[in-house]
Protein backbone atom coordinates (compact mmCIF):
# COMPACT_ATOMS: atom_id res chain seq x y z
CA UNK A 1 0.00 0.00 0.00
CA UNK A 2 1.21 3.51 -0.83
CA UNK A 3 1.17 6.03 2.01
CA UNK A 4 1.90 9.71 2.44
CA UNK A 5 3.54 10.59 5.75
CA UNK A 6 2.74 13.76 7.73
CA UNK A 7 5.13 14.86 10.47
CA UNK A 8 4.82 17.26 13.36
CA UNK A 9 6.58 17.64 16.69
CA UNK A 10 6.19 18.81 20.27
CA UNK A 11 8.82 19.84 22.81
CA UNK A 12 6.83 19.50 26.03
CA UNK A 13 8.52 17.04 28.39
CA UNK A 14 10.76 15.62 25.68
CA UNK A 15 11.14 15.98 21.93
CA UNK A 16 8.17 14.21 20.38
CA UNK A 17 7.93 13.17 16.75
CA UNK A 18 4.47 12.36 15.45
CA UNK A 19 4.08 10.72 12.04
CA UNK A 20 0.68 10.08 10.50
CA UNK A 21 0.74 7.61 7.60
CA UNK A 22 -2.31 7.99 5.36
CA UNK A 23 -3.01 5.42 2.60
CA UNK A 24 -3.14 7.21 -0.73
CA UNK A 25 -6.24 5.33 -2.05
CA UNK A 26 -8.34 6.28 1.00
CA UNK A 27 -6.93 9.72 1.75
CA UNK A 28 -9.93 11.51 0.22
CA UNK A 29 -12.37 9.75 2.61
CA UNK A 30 -10.63 11.21 5.65
CA UNK A 31 -10.25 14.67 4.12
CA UNK A 32 -13.95 14.77 3.21
CA UNK A 33 -14.98 14.20 6.83
CA UNK A 34 -12.44 16.71 8.12
CA UNK A 35 -14.15 19.18 5.80
CA UNK A 36 -17.57 18.17 7.11
CA UNK A 37 -16.39 19.05 10.61
CA UNK A 38 -15.11 22.41 9.39
CA UNK A 39 -18.44 23.12 7.71
CA UNK A 40 -20.46 22.08 10.79
CA UNK A 41 -18.38 24.26 13.13
CA UNK A 42 -17.81 27.08 10.61
CA UNK A 43 -14.15 27.12 11.62
CA UNK A 44 -11.83 27.80 8.69
CA UNK A 45 -8.55 28.76 10.35
CA UNK A 46 -5.50 26.57 10.96
CA UNK A 47 -5.83 24.13 13.87
CA UNK A 48 -3.12 23.55 16.45
CA UNK A 49 -3.29 21.66 19.75
CA UNK A 50 -1.51 24.37 21.75
CA UNK A 51 -3.89 27.05 20.48
CA UNK A 52 -7.07 25.35 21.71
CA UNK A 53 -7.70 27.43 24.83
CA UNK A 54 -11.44 27.47 25.35
CA UNK A 55 -14.76 25.97 24.34
CA UNK A 56 -16.31 27.14 21.13
CA UNK A 57 -16.04 26.55 17.39
CA UNK A 58 -12.29 25.92 17.47
CA UNK A 59 -12.61 23.36 20.27
CA UNK A 60 -15.53 21.60 18.56
CA UNK A 61 -13.65 21.40 15.26
CA UNK A 62 -10.48 20.10 16.97
CA UNK A 63 -12.48 17.56 19.01
CA UNK A 64 -14.18 16.28 15.86
CA UNK A 65 -10.84 15.98 14.08
CA UNK A 66 -9.23 14.01 16.91
CA UNK A 67 -12.12 11.53 16.86
CA UNK A 68 -11.84 11.28 13.08
CA UNK A 69 -8.11 10.67 13.42
CA UNK A 70 -8.69 7.82 15.87
CA UNK A 71 -11.42 6.39 13.63
CA UNK A 72 -9.10 6.59 10.62
CA UNK A 73 -6.50 4.48 12.42
CA UNK A 74 -8.73 1.42 12.59
CA UNK A 75 -6.96 -1.42 10.78
CA UNK A 76 -10.25 -3.30 10.48
CA UNK A 77 -13.89 -2.44 11.09
CA UNK A 78 -15.26 -5.85 12.20
CA UNK A 79 -18.42 -4.65 10.42
CA UNK A 80 -19.06 -2.22 13.25
CA UNK A 81 -19.47 1.52 12.78
CA UNK A 82 -17.41 3.91 14.90
CA UNK A 83 -19.47 6.87 16.10
CA UNK A 84 -17.80 10.27 16.06
CA UNK A 85 -18.70 13.86 16.83
CA UNK A 86 -18.54 15.93 13.65
CA UNK A 87 -19.00 19.33 15.25
CA UNK A 88 -22.78 19.56 15.17
CA UNK A 89 -24.74 20.21 18.37
CA UNK A 90 -28.42 20.47 19.20
CA UNK A 91 -30.53 21.70 22.08
CA UNK A 92 -28.49 22.44 25.19
CA UNK A 93 -25.18 22.03 23.37
CA UNK A 94 -25.77 18.26 23.15
CA UNK A 95 -23.29 16.73 20.73
CA UNK A 96 -24.53 14.70 17.78
CA UNK A 97 -22.60 11.56 16.83
CA UNK A 98 -22.57 9.98 13.38
CA UNK A 99 -21.41 6.49 12.39
CA UNK A 100 -18.21 6.04 10.40
CA UNK A 101 -18.35 2.67 8.66
CA UNK A 102 -15.56 3.01 6.10
CA UNK A 103 -11.94 2.06 6.81
CA UNK A 104 -9.04 4.39 6.03
CA UNK A 105 -6.28 2.26 7.59
CA UNK A 106 -4.05 5.16 8.67
CA UNK A 107 -1.11 4.49 10.99
CA UNK A 108 0.58 6.64 13.61
CA UNK A 109 4.16 6.61 14.89
CA UNK A 110 4.99 8.40 18.15
CA UNK A 111 8.69 8.67 18.98
CA UNK A 112 10.10 10.66 21.89
CA UNK A 113 13.70 11.70 22.54
CA UNK A 114 13.55 11.93 26.32
CA UNK A 115 16.11 14.70 26.87
CA UNK A 116 14.85 17.12 24.23
CA UNK A 117 17.97 16.54 22.08
CA UNK A 118 20.17 18.24 24.71
CA UNK A 119 22.57 15.28 25.08
CA UNK A 120 23.19 14.89 21.35
CA UNK A 121 26.68 16.07 20.40
CA UNK A 122 28.63 16.09 17.15
CA UNK A 123 25.77 17.54 15.12
CA UNK A 124 26.25 20.72 13.10
CA UNK A 125 22.98 22.31 14.22
CA UNK A 126 19.64 21.75 15.96
CA UNK A 127 17.91 20.80 12.71
CA UNK A 128 20.27 17.88 12.18
CA UNK A 129 19.33 16.49 15.62
CA UNK A 130 15.67 16.62 14.66
CA UNK A 131 16.36 14.86 11.36
CA UNK A 132 18.47 12.17 13.02
CA UNK A 133 15.86 11.29 15.64
CA UNK A 134 13.13 11.44 13.01
CA UNK A 135 15.07 8.84 11.01
CA UNK A 136 15.31 6.56 14.05
CA UNK A 137 11.60 6.71 14.83
CA UNK A 138 10.63 6.48 11.17
CA UNK A 139 12.57 3.28 10.54
CA UNK A 140 11.47 1.57 13.76
CA UNK A 141 7.85 2.55 13.16
CA UNK A 142 7.83 1.20 9.60
CA UNK A 143 9.29 -2.11 10.79
CA UNK A 144 6.70 -2.47 13.54
CA UNK A 145 3.61 -1.38 11.63
CA UNK A 146 4.26 -3.15 8.34
CA UNK A 147 4.36 -6.88 7.57
CA UNK A 148 5.05 -9.09 4.58
CA UNK A 149 1.29 -9.31 4.06
CA UNK A 150 0.77 -5.58 4.67
CA UNK A 151 3.75 -3.77 3.12
CA UNK A 152 4.29 -0.03 3.46
CA UNK A 153 5.56 2.16 0.63
CA UNK A 154 6.07 5.83 1.48
CA UNK A 155 5.20 7.93 -1.53
CA UNK A 156 5.79 11.39 0.01
CA UNK A 157 6.91 13.00 3.27
CA UNK A 158 5.30 16.20 4.55
CA UNK A 159 6.96 18.25 7.30
CA UNK A 160 5.26 21.11 9.11
CA UNK A 161 7.23 24.01 7.64
CA UNK A 162 10.96 24.53 7.57
CA UNK A 163 11.14 27.99 9.16
CA UNK A 164 11.80 26.68 12.68
CA UNK A 165 14.70 24.62 11.30
CA UNK A 166 16.21 27.79 9.77
CA UNK A 167 16.84 25.76 6.60
CA UNK A 168 15.11 23.20 4.39
CA UNK A 169 14.81 19.58 5.55
CA UNK A 170 17.96 17.63 4.65
CA UNK A 171 16.79 14.58 2.71
CA UNK A 172 20.14 12.85 3.11
CA UNK A 173 20.10 13.00 6.91
CA UNK A 174 16.37 12.36 7.33
CA UNK A 175 15.90 9.57 4.77
CA UNK A 176 18.87 8.58 2.62
CA UNK A 177 20.98 7.43 5.59
CA UNK A 178 18.42 4.79 6.54
CA UNK A 179 20.02 1.35 6.18
CA UNK A 180 18.74 -2.18 6.73
CA UNK A 181 15.15 -1.38 5.82
CA UNK A 182 13.13 -4.58 5.76
CA UNK A 183 11.74 -5.95 2.52
CA UNK A 184 8.16 -4.97 3.29
CA UNK A 185 9.13 -1.30 3.70
CA UNK A 186 9.96 1.01 0.80
CA UNK A 187 10.52 4.74 0.34
CA UNK A 188 9.96 6.39 -3.02
CA UNK A 189 13.01 7.78 -4.79
CA UNK A 190 11.10 10.62 -6.45
CA UNK A 191 13.02 13.91 -6.56
CA UNK A 192 10.23 15.81 -4.75
CA UNK A 193 9.87 13.26 -1.94
CA UNK A 194 9.86 15.91 0.81
CA UNK A 195 7.50 18.88 1.07
CA UNK A 196 8.42 21.17 3.95
CA UNK A 197 6.36 24.24 3.16
CA UNK A 198 3.94 25.76 5.68
CA UNK A 199 0.96 23.78 7.01
CA UNK A 200 -1.18 26.94 7.32
CA UNK A 201 -3.49 26.87 4.31
CA UNK A 202 -4.05 30.62 4.57
CA UNK A 203 -0.46 31.35 3.55
CA UNK A 204 0.48 31.78 -0.08
CA UNK A 205 3.58 29.55 0.31
CA UNK A 206 1.76 26.68 2.02
CA UNK A 207 1.47 23.08 0.91
CA UNK A 208 -1.71 22.03 -0.89
CA UNK A 209 -4.92 22.60 1.04
CA UNK A 210 -5.49 18.86 1.63
CA UNK A 211 -1.92 18.32 2.82
CA UNK A 212 -2.27 21.26 5.20
CA UNK A 213 -5.36 19.67 6.73
CA UNK A 214 -3.55 16.38 7.35
CA UNK A 215 -0.54 18.19 8.84
CA UNK A 216 -2.88 20.03 11.21
CA UNK A 217 -4.51 16.72 12.14
CA UNK A 218 -1.04 15.34 12.91
CA UNK A 219 -0.39 18.31 15.20
CA UNK A 220 -3.57 17.52 17.13
CA UNK A 221 -2.74 13.82 17.41
CA UNK A 222 0.80 14.48 18.69
CA UNK A 223 -0.60 16.79 21.36
CA UNK A 224 -3.31 14.33 22.35
CA UNK A 225 -0.98 11.33 22.57
CA UNK A 226 1.51 13.34 24.63
CA UNK A 227 -1.20 14.63 26.95
CA UNK A 228 -2.72 11.17 27.40
CA UNK A 229 0.69 9.71 28.22
CA UNK A 230 1.88 12.49 30.53
CA UNK A 231 -1.45 13.10 32.23
CA UNK A 232 -0.71 16.80 32.42
CA UNK A 233 -2.07 19.99 30.98
CA UNK A 234 -5.29 21.93 31.27
CA UNK A 235 -8.56 20.08 31.74
CA UNK A 236 -9.68 21.34 28.33
CA UNK A 237 -6.78 19.65 26.59
CA UNK A 238 -7.17 16.46 28.61
CA UNK A 239 -10.78 16.45 27.43
CA UNK A 240 -9.63 16.88 23.84
CA UNK A 241 -7.27 13.91 24.29
CA UNK A 242 -9.90 11.56 25.73
CA UNK A 243 -10.37 9.45 22.54
CA UNK A 244 -6.61 8.81 22.47
CA UNK A 245 -6.53 7.97 26.17
CA UNK A 246 -9.27 5.39 25.62
CA UNK A 247 -7.17 3.90 22.83
CA UNK A 248 -4.15 3.69 25.14
CA UNK A 249 -6.20 1.96 27.81
CA UNK A 250 -6.87 -0.81 25.29
CA UNK A 251 -3.20 -0.88 24.33
CA UNK A 252 -2.13 -1.18 27.94
CA UNK A 253 -4.03 -4.45 28.30
CA UNK A 254 -1.31 -6.13 26.26
CA UNK A 255 -0.42 -7.51 22.86
CA UNK A 256 -3.00 -10.32 23.02
CA UNK A 257 -5.75 -7.77 23.61
CA UNK A 258 -4.56 -5.60 20.74
CA UNK A 259 -4.49 -8.57 18.34
CA UNK A 260 -8.27 -8.67 18.63
CA UNK A 261 -8.64 -4.90 18.46
CA UNK A 262 -9.83 -2.84 15.53
CA UNK A 263 -6.61 -0.84 16.05
CA UNK A 264 -4.16 -3.76 15.75
CA UNK A 265 -0.88 -2.55 14.22
CA UNK A 266 -2.35 0.92 13.83
CA UNK A 267 0.11 2.83 16.00
CA UNK A 268 3.37 2.42 17.86
CA UNK A 269 5.07 4.39 20.62
CA UNK A 270 8.68 4.42 21.73
CA UNK A 271 11.20 6.51 23.59
CA UNK A 272 14.97 6.89 23.28
CA UNK A 273 17.79 8.58 25.15
CA UNK A 274 21.57 8.66 25.18
CA UNK A 275 23.49 6.97 27.97
CA UNK A 276 27.29 7.20 27.89
CA UNK A 277 27.12 7.87 24.16
CA UNK A 278 24.92 4.87 23.36
CA UNK A 279 21.31 5.03 22.31
CA UNK A 280 18.89 3.31 24.68
CA UNK A 281 15.24 2.55 24.08
CA UNK A 282 12.81 2.46 26.96
CA UNK A 283 9.15 2.37 27.92
CA UNK A 284 6.85 5.37 27.81
CA UNK A 285 5.35 5.83 31.25
CA UNK A 286 1.67 6.76 31.25
CA UNK A 287 1.12 8.87 34.33
CA UNK A 288 -2.65 8.69 33.93
CA UNK A 289 -2.63 4.88 34.30
CA UNK A 290 -1.50 2.40 36.91
CA UNK A 291 1.40 0.87 34.96
CA UNK A 292 3.48 1.52 31.86
CA UNK A 293 2.73 1.58 28.17
CA UNK A 294 5.31 -0.82 26.75
CA UNK A 295 7.83 0.05 24.10
CA UNK A 296 6.50 -0.78 20.67
CA UNK A 297 9.72 -1.38 18.76
CA UNK A 298 10.20 -4.78 17.12
CA UNK A 299 12.49 -7.27 18.80
CA UNK A 300 16.09 -6.80 17.74
CA UNK A 301 15.86 -3.03 17.22
CA UNK A 302 15.83 -1.95 20.84
CA UNK A 303 19.60 -1.39 20.88
CA UNK A 304 20.01 -0.38 17.25
CA UNK A 305 21.98 2.75 16.49
CA UNK A 306 20.52 5.23 14.01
Amino acid sequence: MDYELYHDESQAGGFWHGMLLVPVPFRSLLIADLERARANTRYRYALSFKNVRGKGRKYDCAAAWVQLGVAAMRSRTKERAYHVFLGRRRGQRQAEYVPISYRVGAKFILFCERDRLAEMSGHPNHASKIETTFRMGFKGGLHFLGTEDDPIRIERLHFDGHEHLQRRVDRNRAVDRITGLRGYCEISERHDLIDDRSSDHRKTDSQSYDDCQLLQLTDLLVGCFRTAIQGEGRALRRSLARPVRELLLRYQQGYARMQNSRWFRSFCMSQCYLEHGTWKFDTLECRTMQSHVQLALPLGEQTALP
